[in-house]
């Protein structure tokens, strides 16, 4: 145990596996004997925000990667659920890496090569089977002694931290452009100032001393020689939300030259748009989901707590469903409320607090979800509302800002989600239904 004067101080970066609690637990526990650490984690958000992960990576003092597969010792997947277990671990590990932050990786020996090694990443790996058995101490020890290391080599990084007072955002992009209008609009909403940067781009000495005032930057992709500063930006480690037309040039391209394999999470991440109006809409609300409050953990004790209830899916889910079909609702919600953090069901007594605008307030609820799970009857289709929810669903679903899993109740007459794959209630339990959506979530 290090001596108390002798601990640091951190805000770390802690990028985990939300369903290995019992891994998660034992790791916190052992960086826990060296440094008072307290790390941000988001609840219920929707889609990722690569410009969100950005921002809260570039303001730590270090970057700490807890990689486990799972808690099972004995599980062996094959690669290619492997490959898909390590999306997200190798997006923030590049964002860490791009940001120069000190970086120290717990990785478990089932990955193999799967999760490479990362130049100026100090990389350890460990036997789950090991971590977690309750008669050996060496393996834990050594990790424990080795972060212990680390730390120190990093020297004192709080005494260092520079807090960043930047109230202004960048505008990248043709002025006096309806997307200039639209982007200045909404960042003034959350009381940003607008740092207009040089056109055409000139990436140069007045460049960089304007970027040096900006807390991110807005970059409207219509023209391409912005897709050149966004992949300066990206270098440089500087959050970047892009916007681009919906009828645009295709930037698939452009987007694998810039993000490599990582290509499809910043792709996702793109406000597309075909009117004025609704972009200033959209925007608004993309910049509130980048900018939205964290929960703080700061103590061994909400850490603990934290870890346990993060055995469920971080995703904000919404059901959706005529009231005709609340008994099927109540077994699906069940199951649901068991894998997930937290579901929308507007039967709830806690869905709808007392006095709020009931409509309002589901859709801005719908708004928010990262998936929805529509029980589709002939009842759904007869409901106006339950309509309104399953076009907004697939609108959201077409953008890549949600998952939706349509289960059919019964035959029904709308084509609204010919496009996805559905199951189908008589032939699939409610477990079974929700164990499929976890597989293509996790």
């Amino acid at each position: 145990m290090t001596a108390a004067s002798d601990r640091p101080n951190l805000k770390v970066f802690l990028s985990h596996r939300y369903r290995s609690s019992a891994v998660n637990l034992r790791l916190f526990d052992l960086i826990d004997e060296v440094a008072d650490v307290q790390f941000e984690v988001d609840r219920g958000l929707r889609a990722t925000s690569t410009t969100r992960l950005e921002r809260m990576i570039r303001d730590v003092d270090m970057f700490i990667g807890m990689y486990s597969l799972s808690d099972d010792p004995f599980e062996r997947p094959p690669a290619k659920d492997l490959a898909r277990a390590t999306r997200y671990f190798k997006l923030e590990l590049d964002m860490a890496v791009r940001s120069r932050k000190p970086a120290i990786m717990f990785v478990d020996r089932r990955f193999g090569q799967t999760l490479h090694e990362q130049s100026g990443v100090l990389s350890r790996r460990y036997s789950v089977q090991e971590l977690l058995s309750s008669g050996m101490g060496t393996a834990r020890r050594r990790l424990s002694d080795e972060f212990a290391a680390f730390c120190r080599s990093t020297g004192n990084l709080a005494a260092s931290r520079v807090a960043r007072d930047a109230d202004a955002v960048g505008l990248l992009g043709p002025p006096g452009s309806k997307v200039a209008s639209a982007a200045e609009a909404a960042a003034e909403t959350f009381g940003y100032a607008v740092e207009r940067l040089p056109w055409p781009v000139a990436i140069g000495g007045a460049f960089v001393e304007q970027l040096r005032r900006c807390d991110w930057v807005l970059a409207d992709m219509s023209d391409l020689s912005v897709a050149t500063a966004v992949a300066f930006l990206r270098g440089q480690a500087i959050p970047v939300l892009r916007i681009g037309r919906v009828d645009g040039p295709p930037d698939g391209v452009v987007d694998e030259m810039v993000y490599g394999e990582l290509a499809a999470h910043y792709s996702k991440d793109v406000v597309r748009w075909s009117d004025a109006d609704q972009l200033r809409i959209d925007l608004e609300e993309r910049i509130g989901q980048v900018l939205s409050e964290p929960q703080l953990i700061d103590d061994r004790a909400n850490a603990q707590a934290y870890f346990r209830s993060a055995a469920k899916l971080n995703h904000l889910v919404f059901l959706s469903y005529a009231q005709e079909d609340h008994e099927y609702a109540d077994q699906i919600g069940a199951e649901l409320g068991g894998a997930f953090q937290e579901v929308f069901d507007y039967r709830k007594p806690a869905a709808l607090p007392h006095g709020t605008q009931w409509l309002e307030h589901m859709l801005a609820s719908l708004a928010t979800a990262a998936v929805g799970v529509p029980l589709l009857s002939k009842s759904y289709v007869a409901s106006s509302y339950c309509m309104e929810e399953g076009r907004r669903m697939m609108d959201a679903s077409l953008a890549g800002r949600m998952r939706v899993f349509p289960v059919v109740l019964e035959d029904h007459t709308t084509d609204l989600f010919s496009q996805l794959e559905y199951r189908r209630a008589r032939r699939m339990s409610p477990a079974e239904i929700v164990a499929g959506i976890v597989r293509e979530l996790a």
